[in-house]
């Protein structure tokens, strides 16, 4: 815009620019360490972050359960998300949360190494799962997002949930 204090001129690129990035879809996500690697899920999918709580060992169960634990008077499981990407869990540290969600349809913990922040992301900026994603990675990966000098993996936490080691342990 120039011009004096009683005149407006309006720029056409100017206004072509706004309706640009008023047509963008954003997706708000959940950034969070497993190991090395940054993940995100949608915030949607996430009910609430805590850091981990005390925990009782379940026995007989597979060795993603790391076991389950009192939320405000209900009985939730904590899952570790390491194993269902082949990652050796770290140890322990003052860092660890459980991402709780209730996607399944009962609410269940997922013990991350790190929460870091949530982000806007553009939709336009959520690139294709690439080919070299193999394995349970790859079916679920809805892509990866830039975000300044990290690659984010966004997570369908929801096909995480409703993977077969997941219907296993409903049905045990």
């Amino acid at each position: 815009m120039t011009g004096d204090q009683d005149k407006i001129y309006i720029d056409p690129e100017e206004d072509a620019l706004y309706e640009d990035v008023t047509h963008k879809k954003f997706h708000r996500v959940l950034v969070f360490s497993l190991g090395k690697e940054n993940y995100c899920i949608d915030v949607r999918q996430a009910k609430e972050v805590m850091k981990m709580p005390e925990t009782t060992r379940v026995p007989n169960v597979p060795s993603f359960v790391i076991g389950v634990a009192n939320l405000r008077g209900e009985i939730i499981s904590i899952l570790d998300l390491h194993y269902f990407f082949g990652l050796e869990p770290v140890g322990k540290s003052h860092e660890v949360r459980v991402i709780v969600t209730d996607l399944s349809g009962e609410a269940v913990g997922l013990r991350v190494d790190r929460v870091q922040d949530t982000l806007e992301i553009d939709e336009a900026e959520v690139q294709a799962p690439l080919a070299t994603l193999h394995g349970k990675l790859a079916g679920f990966t809805k892509g990866q997002v830039a975000h300044g000098n990290d690659i984010l993996i966004y997570l369908d936490l929801e096909k995480v949930l409703q993977c077969e080691e997941m219907r296993n342990l409903r049905k045990a």
